[in-house]
């Protein structure tokens, strides 16, 4: 570590954003600027926030709050966006398959971590409660023309 601690809280947070735009391109949501093309690759993308939960789990306690609260919501963002992508996977091969579910992958989100590949605790709580609020993604299906997917 440096002797300053801006510095050091510069570097934590630069090292978050270069795991998370990786793991954005690994999932195939943003251009690889070396290829300039839309690469995919969910194994790529499950290590690059399988490696940022070890990141927060051997560090914390040691962060400031807001270096926590930084990391804590990169990780959720990282995990909603694989889930959706692992479900877009599961969904075509189903389509490919001609109908049939294909069984459940293993580990089809990124493991670590408390609550990985599970929905938030308030959005869990909010449809407990009667909540109908539409999750991300059912009123971009709806425009399309499809239903949302059973479970969501």
């Amino acid at each position: 570590m440096t002797e300053n601690p801006r510095q050091d809280d510069a570097l934590f947070v630069n090292l978050i954003l270069i795991f998370q735009s990786a793991a954005m391109q690994q999932m195939g949501k943003t251009i690889n600027p070396l290829t300039s093309k839309v690469d995919r690759n969910l194994e790529q993308a499950r290590f690059s926030i399988d490696t940022l939960a070890m990141l927060r789990d051997k560090t914390r306690g040691n962060l400031s709050e807001d270096l926590e609260t930084l990391l804590d919501s990169t990780l959720l963002q990282l995990r909603m966006n694989y889930v959706e992508e692992a479900a877009a996977d599961e969904k075509a091969a189903e389509e490919q398959s001609g109908g049939e579910a294909p069984p459940p992958a293993a580990g089809a989100a990124p493991a670590s971590g408390a609550g990985a590949g599970q929905r938030p605790a308030d959005e869990k709580q909010g449809h407990a409660e009667g909540k109908s609020e539409p999750r991300k993604g059912e009123d971009r299906k709806k425009r399309r023309g499809g239903e949302p997917e059973k479970g969501q």
